[in-house]
């Protein structure tokens, strides 16, 4: 028979609504049972966090790749454009696992668009032909890049 621990809580205040009823307390309680093993104020943290990832994981989600508006009012539509962005965001951060340095991993879609894809370049002629300037910085982030790419497709991901 599993072991019971006892529950961790919390308590808010109430909506605005509450305000107009007599007699009730002004107080909303939540809780949270688990059969964790650590104390309730360290299963609360855990619970929080938890939540805070998920939900930051789905904004990133919308505002990184546009889905904040489905585009039109028929459900299958709006279904494979939900699944086309899903499949566009675990790419993106596989590709960001893969590729890039650990430093890379907690950016936002949009700071990787910012800081990789729109690099300021300059296009000159040198010596007869056409050559594209970029920071040194830039052109060591391709070449890492460029070579990871190489590994994965030679020896496949790990």
């Amino acid at each position: 028979m599993p072991r019971h621990r006892p529950c961790a809580g919390r308590r808010n205040w109430g909506n605005q609504s509450a305000l107009f009823d007599t007699g009730v307390s002004p107080y909303r309680y939540a809780a949270v049972a688990s059969n964790r093993e650590e104390s309730a104020v360290a299963t609360m943290a855990w619970y929080r966090q938890h939540g805070e990832a998920s939900e930051n994981r789905i904004k990133e989600l919308k505002i990184g790749f546009g889905m904040e508006r489905m585009p039109c009012g028929q459900f299958a539509a709006n279904a494979v454009f939900f699944r086309l962005g899903g499949l566009a965001y675990n790419l993106l951060k596989g590709f960001t696992q893969w590729t890039l340095n650990s430093t890379w991993h907690r950016h936002q879609i949009q700071t990787l668009r910012w800081r990789v894809c729109q690099t300021a370049g300059k296009v000159v002629r040198h010596a007869g032909q056409l050559c594209l300037k970029v920071n040194r910085e830039a052109v060591a982030l391709f070449n890492t890049i460029r070579h990871r790419c190489w590994k994965l497709a030679v020896r496949g991901a790990t």
